[in-house]
């Protein structure tokens, strides 16, 4: 008896804290896509005013000059370019949702990508540069995942021909 009360208890406190873990992720607002996107937009363009403006940051946003510092620091394929705005996934890894959007399609792992971070799923709190196999590795691990517009890599199908 003390077996299957110990048992029944043991399941409850499971379920307690798989529902807690569940309550820590906030919900994502879909409008981080849309910023995200319009943020690497400007970045090409070197708008790096219109970045500041128009990201919704928790905090003080990152100024002109650090947007700049970014674009032409940690992006070698960005500038001059127009840059996809097609795909986008956020994935919640680390108790923050990253949102990335890769440069151009994401076709190879050495794409570059505009990674923008959120603690609550509706501000950002932080910004950087990645590789689109990074990102890959980040999001294949968790638990939470959200396409804008999932990509899925075409691939060759080998369609046997029996004439005979």
């Amino acid at each position: 008896m003390k077996k299957f009360i110990c048992c029944i208890l043991l399941a409850a406190l499971l379920v307690v804290c798989a529902s807690s873990a569940y309550a820590q992720v906030p919900s994502l607002s879909g409008s981080l896509f849309q910023y995200a996107k319009s943020a690497l937009t400007n970045l090409a363009s070197g708008d790096y005013q219109k970045v500041v403006t128009s990201l919704p940051f928790s905090d003080v946003s990152p100024s002109a000059d650090e947007w700049r510092n970014l674009a032409e620091g940690s992006f070698s394929s960005l500038s001059g370019s127009s840059p996809q705005t097609r795909y986008a996934v956020a994935y919640w890894i680390g108790n923050v949702w990253k949102v990335a959007v890769p440069v151009s399609e994401p076709s190879s792992s050495g794409v570059e990508t505009l990674v923008l971070v959120s603690e609550d799923g509706k501000t950002f709190t932080g910004y950087g540069c990645s590789s689109w196999k990074k990102v890959t590795g980040e999001f294949q691990s968790s638990d939470y995942v959200s396409w804008n517009d999932e990509y899925i890599a075409s691939t060759s199908v080998v369609v046997e021909n029996d004439l005979d």
